[in-house]
């Protein structure tokens, strides 16, 4: 994500005001164990980028609850990032190995349970984001565009 990436978003209105940005956690320390290369600050910094050159724009984001080693402080970052970064929509998935994978060798140590209450507490605070980022549509028309009409013939799919 450049500058000149969003400053070529910014000043075409023919370009969507949507970009999905990929966190997949809010801990520079897990950011690290999934062999990300870049660091919360980093990340957040795009964000305000964003924001600043375009205050409508929505964010979805992809985010990996329960990853081996995963402690309660690095969840606590996570959520963090969540409340700041008040995206519109997250893709949330509990980490399970996949075979060939790096992570695959480390001890998933993060319980089925444990995971399915970061999963709901990171939904909750999407909620509360998305609820909020969705008031600035109402009472306004807005332009969208339809891709293609339901198998059923009875109305419109997005």
């Amino acid at each position: 994500m450049s500058a000149d990436l969003v400053a070529v978003m910014k000043n075409n209105p023919n370009i969507c005001r949507q970009i999905h940005l990929p966190a997949q956690s809010g801990d520079d320390y897990i950011l690290a164990m999934m062999n990300r290369k870049y660091t919360v600050k980093h990340y957040f910094g795009l964000i305000k980028e964003l924001r600043a050159a375009m205050p409508e724009i929505g964010l979805s984001s992809d985010m990996i609850v329960g990853f081996p080693g995963e402690t309660k402080k690095q969840f606590a970052n996570t959520e963090k990032l969540m409340k700041q970064a008040r995206y519109d929509m997250v893709y949330l998935s509990r980490f399970s190995p996949r075979p060939g994978t790096a992570a695959a060798k480390l001890k998933d140590n993060v319980t089925a349970k444990e995971k399915q209450r970061r999963e709901e507490a990171l939904n909750k605070i999407l909620s509360l984001t998305a609820g909020k980022n969705n008031q600035r549509y109402f009472h306004k028309a807005i332009k969208v565009l339809v891709q293609e009409k339901n198998k059923r013939g009875n109305g419109w799919e997005k």
